[in-house]
């Protein structure tokens, strides 16, 4: 038996969850046929089969985790030499796995045999994925997408409605039990220790005066703008330092990591180099993560290489706050909640939009004065009427 191990899904991560088996012991598959859904601590990734032939046996069901490396699937055949006698197979190149957004066609399974002869489901595997969490049966769902697509949005109302039924038929709101982290805030729990345990923060806070604005405004390209030439100005600010050997590294190009909240966990897609892309391509990259992160389609290469985050937090609520520094990164800067607040000029009392910005800094990198200077840019760019 050729044995397929499960390959490096991104940054050496050390497993991942089986979210979805598209194939089933005794299937015939081709070569690159979408296999499994891997959850991983970043993303939803479909795994391609690096064979063409039959498989003899799974390893893992559905919400098993299963290490980098580990046995994945057994296919008929022998290994091709010794060293895959051994070792097996080591996987495909992990950079050549895609996310899918390829429309499955398939039958219900697991259903009662009423719901059982709706056949023909027409669905993504993200919108199956986010069916799985939430434990919803597609065969119920009336489809409402184009071409009798059954649509994220479908899933998440079929949600809402079973989770008000739940609730109006419980006895007690104390009788769960403990449930394990979904990947995502696996790795959130374990970024957060790692920079409790190595980062000195220190944050600063300030407020962005808008009253000098202008015509239509982008806020979010805006503070993008200003991050930019503040790192421009303040280079130490966009490095990254290695704790270990104390030393640091001067970053060329600005990667900046954009935060954003989901139900299932917090993901960090970056947008990479924004010095050098347009107003247009920001917006359209900024759009598309926040679409992403609903149905967890992120590749492994758009949640790396950040070189200092953005945090705006006061989309929701909160002025201030002390964002957390994940190294080898040196800063992050969050953003609160846009505000009119009563100010002087001139010795009269005026209302000006302000917008509240807290900078954390590694200070055993960073010095105060620059985590300053760093601000004082960004204060001044947002205080200035257009871009």
């Amino acid at each position: 038996m050729k044995i397929f191990r499960l390959p490096d899904l991104g940054e050496g991560l050390p497993d991942a969850e089986i979210r979805e088996w598209y194939v089933k012991e005794g299937d015939e598959v081709t070569l690159d046929q979408p296999i499994v859904a891997m959850e991983t601590a970043k993303a939803l990734v479909d795994v391609p089969s690096p064979y063409t032939g039959k498989i003899i046996k799974l390893y893992g069901a559905q919400g098993d985790r299963i290490n980098t490396d580990d046995p994945l699937v057994g296919y008929e055949g022998e290994p091709a030499n010794a060293e895959e006698t051994e070792r097996a197979d080591s996987g495909t190149v992990v950079g050549n796995i895609p996310t899918s957004n390829e429309i499955i066609k398939e039958a219900a399974t697991g259903v009662s045999a009423s719901t059982a002869a709706r056949s023909g489901l027409h669905v993504t595997p993200a919108v199956r994925a986010l069916a799985k969490r939430l434990n919803i049966d597609l065969a119920e769902i009336q489809a409402t997408g184009r071409n009798g697509m059954i649509s994220l949005d479908d899933v998440k109302k079929a949600a809402e409605t079973q989770s008000a039924a739940n609730t109006s038929n419980t006895d007690s709101p104390n009788t769960t039990e403990g449930s394990p982290l979904s990947q995502a805030r696996r790795a959130m729990a374990n970024a957060m220790s790692l920079s409790h345990r190595e980062v000195v923060p220190v944050t600063l806070v300030d407020d962005a005066d808008l009253h000098a604005w202008t015509g239509q405004n982008d806020i979010t390209l805006r503070i993008i703008r200003a991050i930019a030439k503040a790192c421009n100005t303040e280079p130490m600010l966009n490095s990254t330092f290695d704790g270990k050997n104390l030393s640091f590294r001067l970053n060329s190009e600005i990667n900046l990591g954009i935060a954003v909240d989901t139900p299932h966990g917090l993901y960090v897609p970056v947008i990479y180099d924004v010095d050098h892309q347009d107003d247009a391509t920001l917006r359209a990259t900024i759009n598309r993560f926040k679409q992403q992160a609903q149905d967890r389609s992120f590749s492994p290469d758009e949640l790396k290489n950040a070189t200092i985050i953005l945090s705006n937090f006061g989309t929701v609520a909160g002025r201030y706050a002390n964002p957390i520094v994940s190294p080898p990164m040196v800063a992050i800067i969050g953003v609160g909640k846009l505000h009119d607040d009563v100010v002087a000029n001139n010795g009269q009392m005026e209302i000006h939009r302000r917008l509240p910005l807290s900078l954390s800094i590694d200070h055993r990198a960073i010095t105060g004065g620059e985590a300053a200077r760093f601000l004082r840019v960004v204060l001044e760019e947002l205080a200035k009427a257009s871009l």
